[in-house]
């Protein structure tokens, strides 16, 4: 029975060395093996679980890093609806400014009546031909080579390609309606002139002029830039509106080189 007893609770490893010596016989308990059986385990377990840890918090890394440039982008779209809510009130009041105008409900020569009173030789002089000649958008405002052609529907000016920086002038005489910046057309004059004309300068680098400015035909207004979302390249987009329509500035100005 005693002998029993003890083979239950011991396991017996022989130990055999290569010299040739006696061999060694190792006891262990069975329920030092038991113990060793659980804590290695637990050691398994704890290492997975760490390993698993580890990689939830390596996720969650990410997704909060995630999350704030998510933030950040989002912060960034909320600036930029706020820019082009007023960019459109903008260019709501402009709109309504120029459609007044193009159909003769607002004058545009507002500082007219402050200029000092006209004797009859110089009215008489203002009504010659050559006064009616320069109120005409007859000349180039820039010399350059035509990258996109008037279509009515789609394009209702001219774009001319020159290189940045080059001098933009007034296509005729008139009053600056408009000059400022614009979400598509950039830096964008808008001058009107007598007999229903009005021209558009837009994608300038920097305008010169200023709303109510009087300015001459052939004065410089502007230098050629890039500017505006739908810029695509240094360049002029130059419009001719008569009477509230568009029309091609190829009727007035045939050549642009």
């Amino acid at each position: 029975m005693t002998h029993k007893r003890y083979k239950k609770k011991y396991l017996s490893i022989l130990l055999i060395p290569d010299d040739e010596s006696s061999p060694k016989s190792l006891k262990i308990r069975y329920s030092v093996l038991r113990i060793g059986a659980v804590i290695a385990i637990l050691v398994v377990l704890l290492f997975f679980i760490g390993v698993f840890s580890y990689g939830k918090l390596v996720q969650e890394a990410f997704e909060n890093v995630s999350l704030r440039q998510e933030n950040a982008q989002m912060a960034k779209q909320v600036q930029r609806v706020n820019e082009m809510a007023a960019e459109l009130n903008k260019l709501k009041q402009l709109s309504e400014k120029v459609r007044n105008s193009l159909t003769g409900y607002v004058k545009i020569t507002e500082d007219v009546e402050k200029l000092p009173k006209q004797n009859p030789a110089d009215r008489l002089k203002e009504n010659s031909i050559e006064t009616i000649f320069t109120s005409i958008p007859v000349k180039a405002p820039v010399t350059g080579f035509i990258s996109q052609e008037f279509k009515r529907s789609v394009h209702t000016g001219i774009d001319i390609v020159a290189p940045q920086g080059t001098p933009v002038v007034a296509s005729a005489d008139g009053s600056v309606l408009y000059s400022g910046w614009t979400m598509d057309g950039g830096y964008t004059i808008i001058i009107g002139h007598t007999n229903g004309y009005y021209t558009f300068y837009k994608h300038n680098l920097r305008n010169l002029v200023y709303n109510n400015q009087r300015v001459k035909q052939g004065e410089v207004i502007a230098y050629l830039g890039n500017s505006g979302e739908k810029s695509y390249g240094p360049h002029l987009h130059f419009e001719i509106w008569k009477d509230g329509k568009p029309i091609d500035p190829r009727k007035l100005i045939p050549r642009f080189d």
